[in-house]
């Protein structure tokens, strides 16, 4: 008798969904990729979309110290 009711409690679990809305404005994360300092092309374009939503918008940059302070000053700009 357990089996059954649990089988059952998930068959309804499953029908009932919710999905997360986001509050007040967006937040975009970009992961840029460089080579020698250089930002790519479509990280860049992709930095600028993020920008064009209006929310607040965050970047990763992996790399080596000696590459990675530039880069984040190219792409502050």
């Amino acid at each position: 008798m357990l089996l059954q009711t649990s089988s059952l409690f998930c068959r309804r679990a499953l029908l009932h969904r919710s999905y997360a809305t986001a509050t007040g404005s967006p937040h975009a994360l970009v992961f840029l990729e460089h080579t020698d300092g250089s930002i790519s092309a479509g990280s860049l374009s992709a930095l600028t979309a993020a920008q064009n939503l209006g929310g607040q918008v965050s970047a990763l940059i992996v790399g080596s110290p000696e590459s990675v302070p530039g880069v984040v000053d190219k792409a502050k700009k």
